[in-house]
């Protein structure tokens, strides 16, 4: 099972694209293990420090998992994975898109801040279930039932604040929000983010709690700008996946 080389830059942006690429074509399946770093690396063409970085960035995107021992494997379902990647990329078209992220950024920092301070034990216990749950769908695969506790998730945040005002702010955010927890990558990484707004809330400190949700937003416009960056790069070779 080999990978055609990269004709282009060795930028990780451009492995990632091909990798996807691979899978997308059916090359690489489900639960298929890829070639040794060092192999895959004189395929592409590439330096192994750009291929471990591309590698990370497609284990955080939810297609790649990196086994102790055992190497690295296709996750599963690489077929929803894709059409992920391109409904985000249609999602990316909308105008404001950095205005919503900084919206995001300063009213649910704030929720978390708040949420620290005021939530009831009861909605402590409520968030902690949300979280378990969330933990139990990404180690499962089932995107439905994150991408429902994720929005709840963020929704109890906002009514732990007991803010009127801040709660009104994020009802509309949260309208725009259901489209991008639909089309983001459900990973540990982005479990292990909400786990700890979570215990930030749960230990009453509303600095961190901010930082926390500062940190998990922070994360989604990363990722966000770094597919951007990918699908603003395009290179002839990047066509010519051809299985072999």
């Amino acid at each position: 099972m080999h990978a055609s080389p990269i004709q282009a830059p060795s930028i990780p942006e451009a492995i990632v694209q091909r990798i996807v690429q691979i899978i997308g074509a059916g090359t690489w399946k489900a639960g298929d293990q890829l070639p040794p770093q060092r192999q895959l690396a004189q395929e592409l063409g590439v330096s192994m420090a750009s291929l471990r970085e591309a590698l990370h960035t497609l284990q955080g995107m939810g297609v790649l998992e990196f086994r102790h021992g055992q190497g690295t494997f296709v996750c599963h379902d690489p077929s929803a994975i894709v059409e992920r990647c391109l409904d985000l990329a249609l999602l990316l078209d909308r105008e404001m898109v950095q205005d919503f992220l900084d919206a995001r950024r300063a009213v649910e920092g704030g929720l978390a801040y708040l949420a620290a301070q005021r939530a009831t034990d009861d909605q402590i216990t409520k968030l902690a279930d949300l979280v378990n749950g969330m933990k139990d769908a990404v180690e499962a695969g089932d995107d439905r039932s994150w991408e429902t506790l994720d929005v709840a998730f963020h929704r109890l945040v906002s009514e732990m604040s007991d803010s009127n005002i801040l709660h009104y702010l994020s009802s509309t955010l949260f309208e725009t929000l259901e489209d991008f927890i639909q089309v983001m990558p459900h990973t540990p990484q982005g479990w292990q983010r909400h786990a700890d707004v979570c215990n930030a809330i749960k230990h009453r400190l509303p600095d961190q709690s901010q930082q926390a949700m500062h940190a998990l937003v922070d994360a989604t416009a990363a990722y966000i700008h770094f597919i951007k960056s990918c699908l603003l790069y395009t290179s002839d070779a990047a066509d010519e996946v051809v299985p072999v």
